[in-house]
């Protein structure tokens, strides 16, 4: 843990220190890039020492796991099960490494084949990843051009850049370096996918790195009608004739949406440090706990509760801790909002003994007493004395409160980016793009909805009862009915135990819990024009629940009963992984390499504040260059919020040669007219007024290039 820490450190600080420099020089260059790397380093080193991890010490790989307990104290020590139990935990690293390796084919497989040369082409492997790799490539290469911070967005012409782009900045630091830009995207994606496994491991051991890659409901199990490995969950889909809503998480996201190779490790780094700062007697992970750290159980099974009022140090500087939380709204923002619902909860756990606290001193000392409690802010500990998770929780939220908005005020165009959260329950149940084909009551027939009884009936039947089984089942199989029973568990053994508000609280009152606020947040409101992003947030009550699925539920079956449910819940998502790894063969062409590095070439002179005229795509030549044009990619633009049907209507008539042409270049702070394959392609009919007026900056078999500032030289 103490090199994952370095490594999450080096990234974060390089991009903090890469961000202020360059708002300090308005832009970065490679004095600036080296020196952000550089103090990224030095901070890398002091979280290498000043981070502690005693399991580490003894390998967690190799610890002792939770001994299986009877499921009641008459139960005899020995069971016809005892020889396989002892048999599984002989051989338990071999799920470790078996994890290990498909992890290994995973990241290899989708990394190294990103974004690859092959002969006059560059290409990707994912056929998910067009579109989001060439808006990543734009920034990425906006940043090292040297724009200023925060910059203009690229694909819009009249916003700041909408989104959190931090490890993009991070693979522009490298770019400036002299690092190849394919060889910059493969190593953070390979050492993104290593910090991403150690996590989930440590998180919630072999289980948890299992649930991240095979995700699945039932989807992938249509192998058995085709027995070809494909991606059921996305592009294979057949399930209804409708697309699953629950994609594999590795393919569509991890791989796609890069700050997840950040946002990822470091959100589990943060959730396992609390968890070993308040938590630590109160969870077995599997494969992450040495025997004699494992708490005691009672008759039910569950692990008592921390009676002590002390806590230990955590493995995490405080500082490192901070800079990790606060500035995770560079890098994502759903990872920021999911931690922060888990700091507000921790918020509660504890009795208000800071109550208590005030009044004891008002009446020992008067108002002599509350005026010096207030004046003297080395007291203020004090207060908390008695409810250490608050008081953690409390200064955390309060030290991030300025740098965190901050960075959100970056990445939202200064906040001025429209909020669409609304009352939409039932995330993507009724899409027309991801839902199934319910069975509805109402309509034309109506099913007697008139009354209040079938009116009720009605609403029960399909917002609730037709989507479970054709949707929530669909997409999540015995996830959903798994999760349901765990919530009713951890409700049950805190009657059982007799656990009381203000105790310390078990590991699973403390994250469950959590989990199903983050899970309503996405189920109940819509967060994104498209109500698939929620899926961002909601993943994160999935990756909460993992290691208590496992250490609260699966763990203590027997072996044959734990087989079958891991088949049962990994067993579509595994066909999906390797059937989505498999898709990318030979690879989708992106762009035509000569045409890049020509255009490259001829932008290459020009300002980098001037924006361009294009047609909107996504593997637009302009913005694989870095530069920025009046529209992107209609997809990108509709899921940063972007009201864009004026601008694409101006853009229409100065591309088409309109009579008020000249106008709309200026009302959209047009200077350059790129005509290349596409625009000749989707403005056919256009008269190209520009070739008689404007001067000609450059041209060749990829098109041409024109200002419109300069007038064509007299012949």
């Amino acid at each position: 843990m103490k090199w994952l820490s370095a490594v999450l450190t080096f990234a974060n600080l390089s991009v903090i220190c890469g961000l202020l420099l360059g708002m300090a020089g308005r832009g970065l260059n490679v004095l600036s890039a080296s020196l952000a790397l550089v103090c990224g380093a030095a901070f890398a080193v002091a979280a290498y020492l000043g981070t502690s991890d005693t399991t580490s010490r003894k390998n967690a790989a190799e610890s002792p796991q939770l001994k299986r307990m009877p499921r009641n104290s008459s139960q005899p020590k020995t069971s016809p099960n005892e020889g396989t139990w002892s048999a599984l935990m002989r051989y338990r690293r071999v799920w470790f490494w078996a994890m290990a390796v498909f992890f290994a084919m995973f990241a290899v497989r989708s990394f190294c084949w990103l974004f690859y040369i092959d002969g006059s082409d560059y290409k990707i492997q994912s056929p998910n990843n067009l579109g989001d790799l060439s808006l990543h490539l734009t920034m990425i290469k906006n940043f090292a051009n040297g724009v200023p911070l925060w910059p203009d967005s690229p694909i819009y012409v009249f916003s700041k850049m909408r989104y959190p782009a931090g490890i993009d900045l991070f693979n522009a630091l490298l770019s400036l370096v002299h690092v190849d830009l394919i060889t910059g995207l493969v190593w953070v994606g390979l050492v993104g996918s290593l910090a991403t496994f150690y996590a989930f491991y440590r998180w919630g051991g072999s289980f948890a790195v299992a649930g991240f890659l095979f995700n699945g409901g039932i989807a992938g199990f249509q192998f058995f009608k085709t027995w070809k490995f494909l991606d059921y969950q996305g592009t294979a889909a057949d399930i209804a004739k409708k697309p699953i809503a629950w994609k594999s998480i590795p393919l569509s996201m991890f791989v796609t949406q890069r700050g997840w190779l950040y946002a990822i490790p470091v959100g589990l780094v943060l959730l396992w440090h609390w968890r070993e700062k308040f938590l630590r007697q109160d969870i077995v992970t599997e494969g992450d706990q040495p025997a004699e750290a494992s708490a005691k159980a009672d008759d039910s099974g569950q692990s008592a509760a921390v009676e002590t009022r002390s806590h230990r140090k955590g493995p995490l500087p405080f500082w490192v801790e901070l800079s990790l939380y606060a500035s995770m709204p560079l890098f994502n923002l759903h990872t920021f909002i999911a931690l922060t619902i888990v700091l507000l909860f921790a918020l509660l756990l504890e009795r208000p003994s800071e109550i208590h606290f005030v009044v004891n001193t008002a009446r020992k000392d008067g108002s002599a007493g509350i005026g010096r409690l207030i004046s003297h802010p080395t007291m203020w500990p004090e207060i908390f004395r008695g409810a250490p998770i608050r008081r953690h929780a409390a200064a955390m939220l309060a030290i991030a409160l300025i740098p965190a908005t901050f960075f959100v005020w970056l990445v939202t165009d200064h906040f001025r980016a429209a909020s669409i959260l609304q009352w939409h329950p039932g995330w993507a149940q009724d899409s027309p793009d991801l839902a199934a084909p319910f069975f509805r009551m109402g309509g034309a027939a109506n099913f007697g909805s008139s009354t209040m009884f079938g009116l009720l009936l009605q609403k029960t039947w399909n917002g609730v009862i037709a989507p479970f089984f054709q949707f929530w089942l669909t997409n999540f199989g015995l996830w959903i009915p798994l999760a349901l029973v765990l919530v009713g568990l951890v409700g049950w053994r805190i009657w059982k135990s007799r656990w009381r508000w203000g105790d310390r609280p078990p590991a699973d009152v403390a994250f469950v819990l959590p989990a199903v606020l983050i899970f309503g947040v996405g189920y109940f409101f819509k967060t994104a024009p498209w109500e698939w992003d929620n899926l961002k947030l909601m993943v994160w009550g999935y990756f909460l629940i993992l290691p208590f699925l496992w250490s609260d539920m699966i763990a203590r079956w027997a072996f044959p009963e734990r087989a079958a449910m891991c088949v049962a819940l990994f067993g579509s998502g595994f066909v999906t992984l390797m059937g989505g790894l498999s898709a990318g063969h030979p690879g989708f062409g992106l762009i035509e390499r000569a045409r890049l590095d020509n255009i490259g070439v001829a932008v290459r002179p020009l300002p980098l504040e001037a924006r361009f005229a294009a047609w909107p795509t996504f593997n637009d030549p302009i913005l694989l260059q870095g530069r920025k044009v009046v529209l992107g990619y209609p997809g990108h633009l509709w899921t940063e919020g972007f009201d864009y049907g004026d601008v694409n209507n101006r853009l229409t008539a100065l591309m088409n040669g309109a009579a008020n042409w000249r106008d709309a270049a200026k009302a959209l702070g047009v200077r350059y007219i790129f005509w290349g394959q596409d625009e000749k392609t989707n403005y056919q009919s256009s008269s190209r007024p520009w070739e008689a007026t404007a001067f000609l900056v450059a041209s060749g078999d990829w098109g041409a290039i024109y200002d419109l500032e300069q007038p064509a030289p007299q012949h």
